[in-house]
C-alpha cells in the first residue's frame, strides 16, 4: 500500500531536516520519518520501491443471454427466496421466545414486588 499524499507530503518535509547541521535534529528527523512509515502501515522498502498497480483488465462478454444462464438466475432466485424465508422463520422464533423471556421477568419482578410487601 503506498502512502497517502498526506503522509508523502510530511515525510518529504522530515526527510529534508537530515541535512541539518545539528545531530539532535537530524535524530528527530529519522525518528519522525520512522513514525510516519509506521503510522502509515508501509515499510521503508514499500517507500524506496513501490509496488506497482496491477493493470486493470476489462472483460467483455461475447455471447448473449441464454437459456442455461436464464435458468440458473431463476434457481439462485429460487434458493434467495428460500433463505429469506428460512430468515424470516427464526426471526420469527427469536421474537417469540424474547417476548416469553421478557414475560417471564416481568412475572418474576412482580412476585418479587409482592414479598417485599408482604
Amino acid at each position: 500500500m503506498p502512502l497517502s499524499p498526506h503522509d508523502r507530503e510530511r515525510l518529504v518535509r522530515v526527510l529534508k531536516l537530515l541535512s541539518s547541521d545539528h545531530a539532535g535534529e537530524r535524530a528527530a528527523a529519522a525518528l519522525a520519518a520512522t513514525r510516519i512509515i509506521a503510522g502509515a502501515g508501509v515499510d521503508w522498502e514499500d517507500v524506496v520501491d513501490p509496488p506497482t498497480a496491477p493493470q486493470k483488465v476489462v472483460v467483455q462478454r461475447v455471447r448473449g443471454w441464454n437459456e442455461d444462464e436464464q435458468e440458473a438466475a431463476e434457481a439462485r432466485m429460487r434458493q434467495l427466496k428460500d433463505i429469506a424465508e428460512r430468515q424470516e422463520r427464526q426471526i420469527r422464533a427469536l421474537r417469540t421466545r424474547i417476548n416469553t423471556l421478557n414475560e417471564n421477568e416481568r412475572r418474576r419482578r412482580m412476585a418479587e414486588a409482592e414479598r417485599a410487601e408482604e
